[in-house]
């Protein structure tokens, strides 16, 4: 089964110095994206409006898809932003909330140079515009490494920090690099999240909806062919 959550990193070209490139979707081909999936009928939710759904009848919305961003680049404002608009998209961006208003190289792919995250000022400006604003910790450490303390700090520090600038509840969570055992699922249910996403990539991880898979869109999907092909079990 397809999962109707699509992943996303950048949408962006890369530059000279990245050797991983697959996080890489240009926007142009995020628009054919886009535009495939509104001619074919589908509609956009965010990711808390997809947990809602589910929680009041047992199964997600037929015909609908939520766009989600992990790690919060900038162009996910000067790029993403205004395609999104222009078909009419809602989408989930996680955060790593200690990358605010930073260019840095915590969570860029090995080898790669430092890269520019969104600012406090983009992610109010977004979330305006309805974007939704999920955590993704706030240091990207991975949580099935971590003690219990530890843990919580992640979460709470994120979330209070992501509902502080958009003055809106912060519900969903992805686990950095899709990682986490039952503590760290035990502490996002605690935590008020009410739904969060691993990055299993191939089979169906079942419908726990703090452990959830979602279909990832990878630069080669740039080819519509590939993308149509990644989403024909969506329905």
């Amino acid at each position: 089964m397809t999962s109707p959550f699509l992943l996303y990193h950048k949408i962006d070209l890369p530059t000279e110095d990245v050797k991983v490139r697959g996080a890489f979707t240009p926007p142009k081909a995020f628009a054919r994206q886009l535009e495939t999936l509104s001619k074919r009928g589908f509609r956009f939710a965010t990711a808390s409006e997809m947990a809602a759904y589910f929680r009041e009848n047992g199964h997600f919305p037929k015909q609908t898809v939520a766009i989600t961003f992990d790690d919060g680049w900038k162009d996910n404002f000067t790029n993403a932003l205004p395609i999104l608009q222009r078909f009419g998209a809602k989408a989930t961006i996680f955060l790593v909330t200690s990358c605010l208003d930073k260019t840095t190289d915590l969570v860029v792919a090995e080898g790669e140079g430092p890269r520019e995250h969104l600012s406090v000022d983009d992610v109010r400006a977004m979330s305006g515009e309805g974007i939704e604003f999920g955590s993704h910790t706030h240091t990207h450490r991975h949580l099935h490494k971590l003690e219990a303390d530890d843990i919580h700090t992640e979460l709470e520090t994120s979330k209070t920090i992501i509902e502080d600038i958009t003055q809106r509840p912060c519900e969903s969570f992805a686990y950095p690099a899709g990682f986490f055992n039952e503590t760290a699922k035990a502490a996002v249910r605690a935590s008020g999240f009410q739904i969060a996403f691993t990055t299993v990539y191939s089979q169906e991880t079942g419908l726990d909806l703090f452990a959830l898979n979602r279909t990832e869109i990878l630069r080669h999907d740039r080819f519509l062919f590939r993308f149509k092909r990644k989403i024909a079990g969506l329905g």
